[in-house]
């Protein structure tokens, strides 16, 4: 019988009813529409984002430059799609106007980058450029500007180090720009989350890696979706060689040894534990290089004189001990005992340049006490100590020398010209090697190079695979960068916008539901008879209040 009452009551008070289902229809269209605002937020963050990336998933960089290989070989062992990149900023400048841009993003692409990022684009020839539409806006370029580039070549001593260039590194080159890059093309191509527009330009990959003068070499690679970051990792691991890690292994001491180096002229602590671990039988020793600007007993000086700090066992060789009270000791070569007419148990004085954290170079100087005087044989005359060094080691002069710190070429004598043509940078004096390392070590490294005993060419080949399997090229400054997850992770941000827009609406709801109770309310009061009337009858309280909430169940449905 219930129901029969509800459709009559619904129909005879209708006017009342209507009034309700506005009030509650408010309160749901001003929940549902904050609700959809966030929702709405949210994806268009999340359009933005992966616009910005396109297709790429996982991005492997180093702040050094590997082979260009790897991306393809790394694509093929995760069966992705791989694009092998350089980014570096730079400086643009239209001609014909004089506009310039700085800190630019400066890429160097082929069509792999269009394979990987997922639009059709035809990726720049020769020396064609493509520009972004807010870079295109600032320099006022359009199709047929010419542009100049200046990027910075990166160095491979680091800038940090004693030996390490930090001017003379700006590289330019000059192309033609052929369009603007529409943002679905991948004109807003981005691996960095940022608010801005963003202002880059396409170059050819080649081109940008003949302007650095590093050929087939890149620093950053693209990869497609259908890996994990785990897959990558594991990837990444299996495929670096010792070549992008920028480690040689070579012969040395006439092969009865082998070197191993970094290109950054530093050995790394992490480098030099795989070294000494890499073969248990065999005996690491380690080596660290420095230029002294004099070496001086009394009055006689030498200038400009590579020293080496050798472990205790080379030390021990010549009948010397580290462990001495005093200064430490210093062995030199006759050649140079002869110059400063030294003897043993002189007091001779290092002096030589720091460069400092800050961007500021000083002088420093160290006593040691001369321990032996050994003639230039064996370890004494191996030039090959001395890591390769630009501007210094492969100078035919002393006076040709080209060094990132000051050269006073009027100390230089004959005879140190004479030495340099025979022996070129052979050490003239040898320390221990935790005084060396005491004066010299630097964060990124306290050897400049390990000296393993060699052999076959087979045994060291093993010794290098062995190395490398040592090595974790993730700990050694190769990163893999789950970019896509990131974007995605960003676009949602740390705020439920849904949330958010509920709370900003939350006085509008509650005033929709109040004004839907006082409807409900004001409809009760009117039908106070008829409640009366239901209870005259026999209705009990609670068959009464189930009716009434039946339509207003209804109601709000």
């Amino acid at each position: 019988m219930r129901l029969p009452l509800v459709r009559r009551g619904l129909g005879h008070h209708w006017r009342v009813h209507a009034a309700v289902v506005l009030g509650v229809a408010t309160a749901v269209a001003v929940l549902g529409g904050a609700l959809l605002v966030g929702e709405s937020v949210r994806a268009s963050l999340r359009d933005i984002a992966l616009q910005r990336i396109g297709g790429v998933a996982h991005v492997v960089r180093s702040g050094a430059l590997f082979r260009e290989a790897l991306a393809g070989e790394l694509g093929h062992a995760l069966r992705v799609a791989s694009a092998p990149m350089i980014a570096v900023s730079g400086v643009v400048t239209e001609e014909g106007s004089g506009r310039r841009a700085s800190k630019v993003r400066v890429l160097g692409v082929d069509d792999r980058f269009w394979a990987v990022y997922g639009r059709a684009a035809a990726a720049p020839r020769g020396r064609e450029a493509l520009l972004s539409g807010a870079l295109a806006d600032e320099l006022g370029a359009t199709a047929g500007s010419t542009l100049l580039i200046t990027v910075q070549r990166p160095p491979t001593i680091p800038s940090s180090s004693l030996f390490g260039r930090r001017d003379g590194l700006a590289r330019s080159v000059r192309v033609s720009m052929t369009a603007v890059l529409a943002p679905e093309s991948g004109g807003e191509f981005a691996l960095e989350a940022q608010q801005q527009a963003a202002r880059t330009v396409f170059v050819p990959l080649a081109l940008l890696q003949r302007t650095i003068e590093q050929p087939g070499r890149v620093d950053t690679i693209l990869l497609g979706a259908g890996a994990t970051a785990a897959d990558v990792s594991a990837g990444a691991r299996a495929a670096v060689t010792l070549d992008d890690l920028g480690v040689r292994v070579r012969d040395a001491a006439g092969g009865s040894a082998l070197s191993i180096e970094s290109e950054t002229g530093l050995v790394s602590d992490a480098l030099a534990a795989a070294a000494a671990t890499a073969d248990p039988a065999r005996r690491t020793s380690g080596v660290l290089v420095y230029l002294a600007n004099g070496m001086r007993i009394g009055a006689r000086e030498v200038p400009y004189s590579v020293v080496a700090a050798v472990d205790d066992a080379a030390l021990a060789g010549w009948g010397v001990t580290s462990e001495v009270a005093g200064a430490p000791p210093i062995v030199l070569d006759d050649w140079t005992a002869r110059q400063l007419r030294a003897a043993v148990g002189d007091s001779l004085q290092l002096e030589y340049y720091l460069w400092r954290e800050e961007g500021r170079l000083e002088t420093a100087s160290a006593g040691f006490t001369v321990a032996a005087i050994v003639p230039m044989a064996g370890l004494a005359a191996d030039a090959e100590l001395v890591p390769a060094y630009p501007g210094i080691t492969t100078a035919l002069h002393l006076a040709d020398w080209d060094p990132p710190f000051p050269l006073d070429l009027a100390r230089v004598r004959p005879a140190d010209e004479e030495y340099w043509a025979r022996y070129r940078a052979t050490p003239k004096a040898f320390i221990p090697l935790a005084a060396g390392q005491r004066l010299w070590g630097h964060r990124l490294g306290r050897l400049t190079s390990i000296r393993v005993p060699g052999g076959e060419e087979a045994a060291r080949i093993a010794y290098a695979d062995a190395l490398r399997r040592r090595l974790d090229p993730l700990a050694l400054g190769l990163v893999v960068d789950p970019v896509r997850e990131r974007a995605l992770g960003s676009a949602q941000g740390a705020t439920d916008f849904g949330t958010y827009f509920t709370f900003f609406s939350f006085f509008l709801v509650v005033s929709a539901l109040l004004l839907a109770t006082l409807f409900f309310r004001l409809g009760l009061e009117q039908r106070a008879a008829e409640i009366g009337l239901m209870r005259a009858v026999g209705f009990g309280p609670g068959r009464v209040r189930r009716l009434f909430l039946s339509e207003a169940a209804i109601l709000s449905a």
